[in-house]
């Protein structure tokens, strides 16, 4: 699937000589190049597979320390003892295996993130030493298949300088079980298959050449190189940088609709397409920090630069449209296409500093200065030949060479951007060892720039054809293009919209130690967040934080947190859009019973509209003898949106209980249960009729046509793990177990409400229930078998049982009437894979 092999070596070499060639540049411990290395087979990049070191964290004593809320601290690494004579001291291991899986092994669910299969496994952890100038040198490598591996390596001197080079792979399988009509999957061109004609097939030719195709898989495989430098001038000043390079290279389902088939049988289509990905991202960032006695100063920069290869990729169709009006015929379009994200650059400048005060305080202020900026050259809204549209009306028959290419645009490149700005005040006082105030003012805008208009100079008309022009081509004067003269009232998008955000926040709160056992904090947070061009130009958050510490026995930690939010905000408007339509156009004119609602007046979108929140946390931690540790959690969250329309309630409730062991360094054992709930509460009404009146209740939005849906999910998890040192050899078990299941229930006023009435009478009330339920058990035994060599085994089973009501019926082939499916959706599954590793100590 992939198109071209990219050389990592030299990426790396070339990334590495861009850095060095500036003194100022090094790396951030928050900002870099990446943050965790590993994957399935190796989660925590090595240290792991070393086990407990039986001295503990002091030389004093083995004993366990735990954190102030009474978790034990995670137990230093056995490390192998270095080796060598010479000024360079090593340790480290090699590893060799081979991985057998069976059964299922093709399912995405298995294959996720991993992309499992039979083959050997290389590992490495590599450790060098100079303790003579505290020089060091570590490499740490890992690798499944081509597409699932890592390579690490970091060089430096202790407390000087320290330069980290990487590169790795990743895979995401978007389908196990692909059927594709098309030829050309991963390139830019997907052309149909032989049996089936462009414009002309019928649904039994499309799901006869769907079911004689082979299952496959789609695959998006995620490269990425960095490397990164930390270089301390003097005790006071440090410089950072970090640069990468992300590729993705695949394919995935995707859209491709031909106008929507639902609504008129026998016509359009609507297509499931293996998208092509082939896009690559470049990131920045370093700076400058300086650590005094008072003040405490950083200047940094971030940069990203996303291309994609191409601008747009095509497709074609297998069926043909036919306009709703009796008699009449269209031209036979075959292609349709999409655009890609366009490319586009980001710079971000910041700066903060901070000073200690008075009052054993600590007053900070930073500010920060981006911009997001978009010149993509555009793509022509359509790529027919001929004519699209309809015959025999007025205006509704429209020449694709118009159309199809960048001559039809207003201009060639997208010249757009958002600016954005930032300043954040904080001061932080403690006046006292029971006492901490705590303040902060922020500001943060971003800007709109660039205004593009679907003008068409060519022809002098405005819009752009919608449905890569089928919608025009079934339905008269839904073409989405605006004529003066053929079509003044056609009501289509004729420009981009501006979302300009202004926030004002301010915050103040402290913490009471009002003894040595108890803890109470609270914060209060005002948020104005000013809009435009969205249903409240205002809104206003209000805010209650309240937090609770209670250590009245010293084998029990208590914590609680409480937050209620209030949001308020200026008057709803439910069509904010105007300055986007053509009926803002000079020579516009309204149809004769008035242009028909934009949505119904009642209906509220939740980011913006009324909101009340309650939140709350409660955990507890109780220590016992012998390294035992119990937590116990539950939290919940409930919102109400005060809306008859739209989204109305969202409430999750869960706990979890967790216990862990570790009586001495040769035994770790660890259980844990989680279950957590989640209700929605959404409401909505059909439209009857396209009349002005938007109101809920009038005659286009008739109280007949109202419709409700309760989605309620419960998820459970659970698992245990064991790892238990027998004589020389380590036993490993873990066991991982989930069940989730989600009930999405329904009622209407009236079989009006449905987009199609006649189905009402087999209707329950509520669709078939979804079901994830997951169980995955692993075994393993590490043998030594000599001074430095070991035998790893391990068996690990995972089965899974799904069912999607969304895919019923794909059994029975994925092409339904004018539907074509390219993904057969989830499906249960067992596999099991062993594992024989091979561990040598150098």
């Amino acid at each position: 699937m992939r198109k071209r092999q990219r050389n990592t070596a030299l990426q790396l070499a070339t990334l590495t000589s861009a850095l060095l060639a500036s003194s100022a540049l090094a790396q951030d411990t928050g900002l870099g190049t990446d943050l965790q290395f590993g994957n399935a087979l190796d989660p925590s990049s090595g240290p792991a597979v070393y086990g407990c070191d039986p001295d503990g964290a002091s030389w004093l004593n083995g004993e366990r320390k735990r954190t102030p809320t009474g978790f034990l601290y995670a137990c230093p690494i056995a490390w192998p003892e270095f080796k060598g004579q010479g000024p360079w001291q090593y340790r480290g291991t090699l590893t060799l295996g081979y991985l057998g899986v069976s059964g299922d092994a093709n399912n995405m669910i298995w294959r996720r993130f991993s992309n499992w299969d039979d083959g050997a496994y290389l590992g490495a952890d590599l450790r060098f030493e100079k303790p003579s100038d505290g020089s060091y040198f570590d490499l740490r490598a890992s690798r499944l298949a081509d597409d699932s591996q890592y390579v690490r390596a970091v060089f430096g001197r202790a407390g000087k300088y320290r330069v980290q080079a990487f590169a790795r792979s990743q895979p995401n399988i978007t389908s196990g079980n692909a059927r594709s009509i098309w030829d050309g999957v991963g390139s830019n061109h997907l052309t149909l298959k032989d049996g089936l004609t462009p414009g002309a097939s019928t649904p039994a030719q499309a799901a006869a050449v769907s079911a004689a195709q082979p299952e496959r898989l789609l695959t998006v495989v995620r490269e990425k190189q960095g490397v990164g430098i930390n270089y301390l001038i003097n005790t006071r000043w440090a410089v950072f940088a970090n640069a990468s390079h992300e590729s993705r290279e695949g394919a995935r389902p995707f859209g491709g609709p031909f106008f929507f088939n639902f609504a008129f049988a026998d016509n359009g289509g609507a297509y499931e397409t293996p998208r092509p990905i082939d896009d690559s991202t470049v990131n920045f960032n370093g700076g400058a920090r300086f650590v005094g006695n008072l003040w405490r100063m950083e200047f940094a920069y971030s940069g990203s630069f996303f291309r994609n290869a191409k601008r747009s990729f095509d497709y074609q169709v297998p069926f043909g449209l036919t306009p709703v009006v009796p008699g009449l015929t269209s031209p036979v379009l075959t292609d349709g296409s999409f655009s890609y994200e366009p490319d586009n650059d980001y710079h971000h400048l910041r700066t903060s500093f901070s000073r200690k005060v008075a009052w054993n305080g600590t007053a900070s202020l930073t500010a920060s200065l981006g911009t997001m900026r978009q010149n993509d050259q555009l793509v022509p809204s359509m790529a027919c030949q001929g004519q699209f549209g309809i015959a025999g009306i007025p205006g509704t028959l429209f020449d694709c060479a118009n159309w199809n290419t960048t001559q039809s645009l207003s201009r060639q490149r997208s010249d757009l951007s958002i600016n954005t700005q930032m300043v954040d005040a904080r001061v932080v006082l403690a006046p006292s060892d029971a006492l901490t105030w705590r303040a902060n003012v922020k500001y943060d805008r971003q800007d709109y720039d660039g205004t593009y208009r679907a003008y068409n100079p060519l022809t002098g008309q405005w819009g752009y054809p919608s449905e890569n022009g089928s919608q025009g081509s079934v339905v008269p004067g839904e073409a989405g293009i605006w004529d003066r003269l053929s079509s003044p009232a056609s009501l289509t998008r004729i420009r981009n919209l501006p979302l300009d955000r202004e926030l004002n926040e301010i915050s103040f709160g402290g913490d009471w130690r009002i003894d040595d056992r108890n803890t109470l904090g609270a914060t209060y947070t005002f948020d104005r967040t000013e809009r435009t061009h969205r249903e409240v130009a205002t809104t206003r958050d209000h805010s209650l934080k309240l937090n609770w510490s209670n250590r009245a026995l010293d084998w029990l930690s208590l914590r609680a947190n409480y937050t209620h939010l209030r949001r308020t905000g200026s008057e709803y408007d439910y069509d904010p859009y105007e300055v986007t339509m053509s009926r803002s156009l000079p020579g516009y004119v309204p149809p004769v019973t008035g242009d028909f609602a934009h949505t119904v007046d009642a209906l509220r979108k939740y980011d913006v509209g009324g909101r009340t929140q309650d939140k709350i946390d409660l955990m507890a931690t109780f220590t016992a003898p012998r390294d035992m540790t119990f937590y116990a959690s539950v939290r919940g969250d409930w919102n109400d949106y005060d809306a008859v329309l739209g989204r109305q309630g969202y409430d999750t409730l869960g706990g979890s209980l967790q216990w862990e062991w570790q009586p001495n360094p040769a035994t770790m054992a660890s259980a844990w249960y989680g279950y957590d709930r989640s209700t929605l509460d959404f409401a909505n009404v059909n439209d009857a009729v396209l009349l002005p009146d938007p109101s809920l209740g009038g005659a286009t939005y008739p109280e007949a046509n109202r419709w409700w849906m309760h989605d309620r999910q419960r998820n459970h998890y659970a698992g245990a793990n064991l790892s238990r040192r027998i004589g020389r050899a380590t036993l490993n078990a873990d066991w991982n177990w989930t069940y989730s299941r989600g009930l999405t229930s329904y009622r209407y006023a009236s079989p009006t409400a449905l987009a199609n009435p006649t189905a009402a009478p087999l209707l329950t009330g509520r669709f078939p229930a979804m079901v994830y339920r997951t169980h995955a058990l692993t075994l393993g035994l590490t043998i030594p078998i000599a001074r430095d060599f070991s035998l790893r085994l391990f068996d690990s089973y995972q089965r899974g049982n799904v069912f999607d009501w969304h895919y019923l019926g794909f059994e029975d082939g994925q092409v339904m009437d004018h539907r074509v499916y390219t993904d057969g959706g989830p499906e249960n599954y067992s596999v099991n894979m062993v594992g024989v590793l091979l561990e040598i100590q150098l």
